[in-house]
């Protein structure tokens, strides 16, 4: 009997302890509020990128050539803002937590809506599954956000309380790729872009007062504060390396489309 009274004391233990799949906290099919106490030692920069790779691939392949970069919150909190050739994420350097992850070429370039919100539901839902969460007897808030020529579904599922933070799936209406997801019960504001490169360049192009240009690169630049596309426009007639005669270089907020011209030639 007190075996068994022991046995019953460490299972009671190890069930308060936080686990953690591939990134993913996982308790009894709910969603967990963080504990602010907890740590863990810090991760180098390889295994916060492997992290990454392991939840951005779910059930599916891994992604590669991941680089990890160490950046510090407002509050000093270190994280590793992780960058691939078509990947984006943010992982706590402390727990190895994958905060956010984004599929740079499944970002919305239309505001054409094909997939019904059921679908998308269901998709999101199947994303965190395959990542180790389970979201039974949970209802998810989808909403259709327009924002900056395209359109974005957004499924979130509420954290533990009333209007508590929770998990957030980012579906492409057009074609019903999940592109990002966004855990928002963690200090760090993060914001997933839901602008394209191909949106983002004809926002740009719009802005542009010079006529004639064509887009000679859109890099996304992501960190932890907002996403935003450096557009590079220049001379229809640049040919090969021959340096444009006249151009721009404009930036775009990657959520909204607000355009800003930072430079003109």
């Amino acid at each position: 009997m007190r075996h068994r009274a022991l046995l019953l004391v460490g299972v009671a233990i190890l069930t308060l302890l936080p686990l953690t799949v591939s990134g993913c906290w996982v308790a009894c099919g709910c969603l967990l509020t963080p504990d602010p106490n907890w740590t863990a030692a810090p991760l180098n920069a390889q295994e916060a990128a492997s992290a990454a790779a392991k939840f951005g691939a779910g059930t599916g392949t891994l992604p590669t050539d991941l680089v990890a970069s160490l950046m510090y919150a407002s509050d000093a909190h270190p994280y590793y803002v992780v960058s691939g050739p078509t990947s984006r994420g943010v992982v706590d350097a402390r727990g190895g937590l994958v905060l956010e992850w984004v599929v740079v070429d499944s970002l919305p370039d239309s505001s054409d809506v094909v997939v019904s919100t059921p679908d998308a539901q269901n998709r999101a839902a199947t994303y965190l599954s395959d990542r180790g969460w389970s979201t039974d007897s949970m209802n998810p808030a989808t909403t259709l956000r327009p924002g900056g020529g395209v359109t974005t579904y957004v499924v979130t599922w509420a954290g533990q309380g009333f209007d508590a933070p929770g998990m957030s799936v980012l579906v492409n209406p057009s074609s019903g790729a999940v592109f990002a997801f966004v855990d928002d019960r963690w200090s760090v504001p993060l914001t997933a872009p839901s602008i394209g490169a191909a949106a983002a360049s004809k926002l740009a192009l719009a802005a542009s007062s010079t006529a004639g240009l064509v887009v000679l690169s859109a890099n996304l630049h992501f960190d932890l504060g907002q996403p935003i596309w450096n557009v590079s426009l220049g001379s229809a007639d640049t040919i090969g390396s021959a340096p444009p005669t006249h151009g721009a270089v404009l930036t775009v907020d990657a959520v909204t489309g607000a355009t800003t011209v930072g430079e003109s030639y």
